[in-house]
């Protein structure tokens, strides 16, 4: 059974940093008039364009937890490293988009924080270039872990 519950925890674990390495680049690959568009539909009238993606990945992130207490492999200072370290890079990121934003790249009304904070990263993913470097960094080291050390490839 703990196998099994440790194999499923790492196939859930490749896919979740793949999506994660793919969104990143979407940022620089992805023009920004093209991206504002999408944002621009997500959002329509709109103070919020995520509500369903994140309500699926709270359900995940229990998933991953429990399947990763229930795999035994837990270790309580890389859990707990791992868990302040996301913390606080998320924190750092966000913080990245503190400068306002120019009439032509703000939403329109209705502007929840949420919203302008979605625009603000879509005009200037930029800069959170260190957060993003170090993000990316860490997401090739647990993919190429978890595909040599998790699967032995």
């Amino acid at each position: 059974m703990t196998e099994t519950v440790l194999l499923a925890l790492k196939i859930l674990l490749i896919f979740f940093v793949v999506y994660s390495l793919i969104k990143f680049m979407f940022f620089f690959f992805v023009k920004y008039d093209t991206r504002r568009k999408l944002l621009e539909s997500s959002y329509k009238e709109k103070t919020s364009a995520t509500k369903i993606q994140d309500i699926f990945f709270l359900a995940m992130i229990l998933l991953l937890t429990g399947l990763l207490f229930a795999s035994g492999a837990t270790e309580y200072i890389s859990f707990t490293t791992g868990l302040l370290v996301g913390m606080v890079l998320i924190q750092l990121y966000f913080h990245s988009f503190s400068k306002p934003l120019n009439p032509e790249e703000s939403p329109e009304e209705p502007v929840s924080p949420i919203k302008l904070m979605s625009y603000a990263i879509e005009a200037s993913p930029g800069r959170a270039w260190k957060e993003l470097v170090i993000m990316t960094v860490l997401f090739i080291w647990a993919l190429y872990l978890l595909l040599t050390q998790g699967f032995g490839l």
